[in-house]
């Protein structure tokens, strides 16, 4: 009956409940959520109430018992009474579980020979009778407010039928979890006789410049400036024995990206993608393997290339290590850290002290991954970005039409498995009561970063500087496509896809650049600009392409 009277505003998953803030979670592959504006303005926060209207989100503090203590998510109802109270709040359940009847005039009980708290809520099951019916119930009761307890993980922000009345008191919506473990909390301590489960209420406070997110957003510029760095470390305007031409990548490893490759990393995405939404409980520790085993392998070859760099007497020593073969001393020495580094992270990737070896392990990955993989032109790049660009879009906002729910942010956040899937930039929120770290996955540093890493190649064979090339305004358009990600979050408080906002902010902005030099042709073709030759001489070029 409460459903039918109701008119729900929003659905909010477990998973919202989990990861509270809105923009507290970030896409992996396509799925990227998170909040920024970063370092470019001093950080401020200001009420969900203040910046959106009338609060939807209450930060619930337990105190008492211990083993309930921390910061809880709840959801105010559209008909909630504010201010809302200060202090400590006794939780009691009252003997109709549903909250619908009237309740006794002794309630609520003494506990512990305390007598009754100076302010209780009550805690009731949803069914029966409607929501502003319940908190006019509790209300008559002298109680300071009321939370609802959904019948399963699906909380729905509360409203009502005005003609019921009007409710003086605040109202809340948490899931089936977590109101039953609150309700037992309280039927236990009524029971004993113990003290009851205490909370404060109060609204979650958003913070829309937050310092945990610049450095995401730093972090994430400064490893496409780097990728394109070690990308370009084999052309010859390096010093021969400098440790630029050290990190070179010898050519049989460069993979360079064709019309076919392209489009098939597209499709390919696609299945895989499908398949890890209906298998991420059998898939999900094949994925965290693949990442130490990948990840330990790209951070020891960095290690081995800078000790041969430093010491170039280990390349000529080898040891036979079992199973793996024949191996440089510099090899094994780089891979003591590179163990130890992954065996951290795996044994504190659920705890709040594991996202820096995860960021360590990441950053050497995505270097890794523009050192090796190469875009040719602008043509391909724009291939392989469009069909990205639409693949995020599709992936996110048009994937629940299908599967009843965005396929991206369930395999992102690890499909209910307990697991999240490790492809991702950490960085810890400062200053949040639900401690939800801002994340960022690895595809809206990789696939921006191979474009950025072309142009920085262009640059350089074309002799020129930052300010007359193409590297640094792309460079900066990634940058500004990151905070307009986050304004779009701000906006619409739902995920977004990044590449929406990448694309345009790298690709877009290196094409109007060259349209306006007249230089689109030899980008498209992946020809040298000729450094300060004019257009007539760029033109002769394009018959000796990069």
């Amino acid at each position: 009956h409460d459903q039918a009277r109701s008119s729900a505003v929003a659905v909010l998953s477990d998973r919202d409940i989990a990861g509270l803030s809105e923009r507290a979670k970030l896409n992996m592959m396509g799925c990227r959520i998170f909040p920024a504006f970063g370092l470019l303005m001093v950080p401020f926060t200001m009420s969900v109430r203040g910046a959106f209207g009338t609060p939807t989100v209450a930060v619930l503090t337990t105190h008492k018992p211990l083993d309930l203590q921390g910061n809880y998510a709840g959801y105010f109802a559209t008909f909630s009474a504010w201010p809302l109270p200060k202090g400590d709040l006794a939780v009691q359940a009252p003997e109709d579980e549903l909250g619908c009847e009237k309740y006794p005039q002794d309630w609520p009980p003494s506990t512990g020979g305390l007598g009754p708290a100076p302010g209780w809520i009550s805690i009731v099951m949803r069914g029966k009778c409607t929501f502003i019916q319940k908190a006019q119930m509790a209300e008559q009761a002298g109680a300071k407010g009321i939370i609802i307890v959904s019948n399963n993980q699906t909380v729905q922000i509360m409203g009502g039928n005005t003609t019921d009345g009007t409710v003086g008191i605040f109202t809340l919506g948490v899931d089936r979890l977590l109101g039953e473990k609150f309700r037992n909390a309280s039927i236990i301590a009524q029971k004993s006789g113990q003290e009851p489960l205490m909370m404060s209420v109060s609204p979650y406070v958003s913070s829309l410049l937050n310092i945990s997110e610049g450095i995401l957003i730093l972090l994430a510029a400064t490893l496409v400036a780097l990728g394109a760095f070690f990308s370009t470390a084999d052309l010859d305007i390096h010093p021969p024995g400098s440790f630029s031409t050290a990190l070179a990548a010898p050519q049989e490893e460069v993979l360079e990206v064709d019309h076919w490759l392209a489009v098939g990393f597209c499709a390919v995405g696609s299945g895989f993608l499908v398949f890890l939404f209906f298998f991420m409980q059998y898939m999900i520790y094949v994925i965290i393997f693949c990442f130490c085993l990948g990840g330990a392998s790209c951070i020891t070859q960095f290690g081995s290339i800078c000790l041969n760099h430093l010491f170039p007497a280990l390349q000529n020593k080898s040891v036979d290590v079992p199973v793996v073969g024949m191996l440089a001393h510099a090899d094994v020495i780089a891979g003591i850290p590179a163990t130890i580094l992954v065996v951290c992270w795996v044994t504190l990737r659920n705890t709040p002290y594991g996202w820096p070896f995860q960021d360590i392990i990441g950053a050497g990955f995505l270097c890794w991954l523009q050192r090796t993989l190469r875009l040719p032109n602008i043509k391909i790049a724009t291939l392989l970005l469009s069909a990205m660009f639409f693949f995020d879009i599709f992936w996110v906002f048009i994937s629940p039409l299908f599967f009843h729910e965005s396929v991206m942010v369930r395999v992102a956040t690890g499909g209910g498995t307990g697991e999240s899937v490790p492809m991702l930039l950490r960085i810890p929120a400062f200053g949040d009561p639900f401690g939800n770290d801002r994340l960022l996955g690895f595809g809206d540093i990789a696939l921006p970063g191979l474009l950025v890493s072309y142009l920085r190649r262009h640059d350089l064979m074309s002799r020129r500087t930052l300010s007359a090339g193409y590297f640094a305004p792309a460079l900066v358009g990634y940058f500004f496509g990151l905070c307009a990600t986050i304004a779009a979050l701000c906006i619409m408080k739902m995920g977004q896809p990044a590449l929406l906002y990448l694309v345009p902010g790298t690709l877009g902005t290196t094409l109007v650049i060259a349209s306006r030099r007249r230089e689109v042709e030899l980008l498209w073709e992946g020809v040298p600009a000729g450094g300060q030759m004019g257009h007539a001489d760029n033109k002769e070029a394009l018959n000796d392409p990069l």
